[in-house]
């Protein structure tokens, strides 16, 4: 999942590798500020961290953070265009290192625009990560899912079997999306599952950025079409984030809105009727 993060933001912000490297809750967020700093639970202390190995340190050497914890990473957004229209991306445990999974979806996921699935494309999907979304489904209404299937390039050693596997992935995500959770139809679930290499698309868009050709290093066969999914993905998430932000903002100023004329109603109805009043009473004294 953190390697997912840090392919978004074409940069290593996020520790990641084997293990469960994340502990408690990490969100990225942007700060107009040049360095990068974090803010744990409960603090308003900013700790500076120049490196993803300083914030590794930092998180592994802090006993007082359990897995319910959130520690708020704040990233320059002069280094990342995702995060300049406030997107905020939150990296969650490993689902099946804990059984707090309710309070845990209280305290961080209602108010999630998009949630994905980081799935390992060399196995199937585990309970423990379907038990987390069915309880996700549970408090939000039809919430938007999308499932990565990572570590697809591995499917490139054995290509005789690739289109086979993708298919077996393909249907049991789209059974879990359209059966079991029951929020999207048949025909749009493919739209949410992506077959991807976030460490590949990290690594591409590194040497990218420093100016380096992004296909340099040792690549597996098929590298071009997974970065062209991954890139499907963002475009999908970044759709589903713009509509939902534009909902959320102007759902605000429409309730708003109608509470405003609803008073301005109440108001002229009540000088319409004493009006009415005062129209009778002149009447009534005009013939005595």
């Amino acid at each position: 999942k953190s390697t997912v993060v840090n392919a978004m933001l074409r940069d290593r912000v996020l520790p990641s590798g084997i293990g469960h490297t994340t502990n408690c809750f990490l969100s990225v967020e942007g700060t107009d500020e040049d360095k990068a700093y974090l803010k744990t639970e409960g603090s308003d202390e900013e700790k500076s961290i120049k490196t993803v190995n300083q914030l590794a340190h930092a998180l592994h050497m802090d006993e007082s953070l359990d897995a319910g914890c959130l520690v708020r990473v704040f990233w320059p957004k002069t280094k990342c265009a995702l995060l300049r229209d406030d997107l905020v991306l939150v990296d969650s445990p490993g689902t099946d290192v804990t059984t707090q999974l309710d309070s845990w979806i209280d305290k961080f996921c209602l108010d999630a625009d998009v949630f994905v699935l980081v799935a390992n494309s060399e196995s199937t999907l585990m309970n423990t990560e379907k038990h987390f979304f069915h309880k996700v489904n549970e408090r939000l209404s039809k919430p938007n899912i999308f499932i990565l299937n990572n570590r697809w390039d591995a499917s490139a050693n054995e290509p005789e079997y690739m289109e086979d596997v993708r298919k077996q992935h393909t249907d049991r995500c789209v059974n879990f999306l359209v059966e079991e959770l029951k929020v999207v139809d048949r025909e749009e679930a493919p739209n949410h599952i992506f077959f991807v290499s976030a460490k590949e698309v990290l690594n591409s868009r590194m040497q990218r950025a420093q100016g380096m050709p992004e296909s340099g290093g040792a690549l597996a066969e098929g590298f071009q079409e997974r970065l062209k999914e991954f890139q499907s993905f963002e475009r999908r998430f970044e759709e589903c984030i713009s509509q939902s932000a534009v909902k959320t903002k102007f759902e605000q100023h429409t309730i708003r809105a109608k509470q405003i004329t609803e008073k301005v109603k109440s108001i002229m109805d009540s000088i319409n009727i004493e009006a009415a009043e005062k129209r009778v009473a002149a009447l009534e004294d005009r013939e005595y």
